[in-house]
């Protein structure tokens, strides 16, 4: 089974071996899709892979330990209507799933390919990209 989650640090959570403890203590495979940890705390997108007890009790884990979770059931949405098709997102993906169409001088969006690890999201002057969550 594979599931992906956005983590919340608080600044003391953030100084925890959440990811070794994960791997060691619940035979979790995990995949950091994106991290931002600094002294106010901080923010990981992680696929978690294993036996599904495994990893609810991985995320019971990570929630006893002041960690906010919240699983991403959909991925990255564009919202068309929003998005100016400036490109700031297509070099920083770093799946490809954002592409510029020389044909048509628009961006395509290749959900398959997305991670869905966020970095798009800060990228976008009008905050046409979200997580679903």
């Amino acid at each position: 089974m594979k599931t992906k989650v956005v983590l919340n640090f608080s600044p003391e959570a953030a100084n925890t071996p959440i990811t070794n403890n994960l791997i060691a203590k619940y035979h979790l495979l995990v995949n950091i899709l994106r991290a931002e940890i600094d002294e106010i705390g901080g923010k990981m997108v992680l696929e978690l892979s294993g036996k599904a007890d495994d990893i609810r009790k991985g995320i019971d884990y990570l929630k006893s330990n002041g960690v906010g979770v919240r699983p991403i059931k959909e991925g990255v949405r564009r919202d068309d209507d929003v998005c100016t098709h400036c490109g700031m997102c297509v070099s920083i993906c770093p799946t490809k799933a954002l592409a510029f169409d020389s044909e048509t001088g628009k961006i395509t969006f290749t959900e398959e390919k997305c991670v869905a690890c966020g970095v798009c999201i800060d990228a976008c002057p009008p905050r046409a990209m979200e997580i679903l969550i």
